[in-house]
């Protein structure tokens, strides 16, 4: 946890970051870069608005652009018509952040805990204190949810409410694409520095259906998709894996739970045990982070907890598909306003 001299030190760094937009000041950045504590950088993209503070995180090989993707597939636009302030997040390697404020590139060196302990500390932090809320909330997608876990079960407990949109809280051997992925996984963390993820996504949107096995429709259901939605989403939501990355998800799949890069700790029960408010949100139709895998997030958890789901949705659907805003957004909302961030 980041103490209160050491959230002021990073607004001040922050601030004298250089600008991704040029805004004419850094509390009203669009788009601007921002240190973390263990010398790494993220991005944060600021749809201003009027009520309370909400950051939200993508997921495994993402960008910030899942929540963004244009006026019409938008999380962050929606959720300031809808009255609250939302900052998107581009975690160290990814999007926007693909390279440090001083120019280097972030490629690999650091865990799926790094993630939460130390990218979602930066942006949580750096919310808080140009906004002056003591709280904010919390929507994330897939590795974005289980990253927000990592931070409240650390000791977030600034983070409320949390809202785990397609998030795995648990693994199973028995599920269909559970042995490719922790085989690729191990493979690629064993013998590549990173994967250039987003050059598959061009691929997958210059071919189509073309593509052998249409592997791309095990992460969406293309019925959920107008064709130019589909290929824009396939051209701009993928960034580069990392290595230590991909070795971190080997080994949570090969002990089949949601675990610290040492073993050490079972994020999904230390996270239950402090939870705030949480809503879990899983896709009828979803083949990564399946409902059976979704709902453990809510049981025994320590504070108020719903289950929703959504039939139908895919992976990618719940946050992206052309209905999104009428079947999944109004859940987030509800559970925004029925467990305001603290002010």
């Amino acid at each position: 946890m980041i103490s209160p001299p050491g959230v002021t030190l990073l607004l001040l760094a922050a601030c004298s970051a250089p600008p991704l937009a040029a805004p004419p000041s850094c509390v009203l950045a669009t788009d601007h870069l921002v240190p973390t504590d263990d010398g790494a950088t993220i991005a944060l993209h600021h749809h201003p608005g009027r009520g309370a503070p909400v950051v939200l995180v993508h997921g495994i090989s993402s960008n910030a652009t899942f929540w963004d993707l244009d006026h019409d597939h938008s999380l962050a636009a929606w959720l300031a018509r809808e009255g609250f302030d939302p900052w998107v997040v581009d975690l160290r390697g990814h999007g926007r952040a693909r390279r440090r404020d001083d120019g280097a590139p972030q490629i690999s060196g650091w865990t799926v805990d790094d993630y939460g302990v130390h990218d979602v500390a930066a942006a949580v932090a750096y919310v808080r204190a140009v906004t002056g809320w003591r709280q904010v909330g919390y929507v994330g997608h897939s590795m974005g949810g289980m990253v927000g876990a990592i931070y409240v079960a650390a000791g977030g407990l600034d983070l409320s409410p949390a809202i785990l949109v397609g998030s795995p809280a648990t693994f199973d051997r028995d599920a269909p694409l559970f042995e490719p992925a922790r085989v690729a996984l191990g493979a690629a963390g064993t013998g590549l520095f990173w994967v250039e993820s987003d050059l598959g996504g061009e691929l997958a949107a210059a071919l189509g259906p073309a593509v052998p096995g249409q592997l791309q429709y095990r992460l969406y259901n293309p019925k959920n998709f107008l064709p130019d939605t589909e290929r824009r989403m396939l051209r701009s939501v993928a960034s580069p894996m990392s290595r230590e990355e991909m070795q971190h998800f080997a080994r949570m799949l090969t002990h089949e739970r949601f675990e610290s890069a040492d073993g050490a700790r079972d994020w999904t029960a230390d996270f239950r045990a402090v939870a705030p408010p949480v809503l879990a949100i899983a896709g009828g139709a979803d083949e990564i982070g399946r409902p059976e895998l979704v709902r453990p997030w809510v049981e025994g958890a320590a504070g108020p907890a719903r289950y929703v789901e959504v039939a139908g949705y895919g992976h990618l659907d719940l946050g992206l598909g052309e209905d999104a805003e009428r079947d999944v957004f109004p859940h987030i909302g509800e559970w925004l306003r029925a467990h305001p961030p603290t002010r």
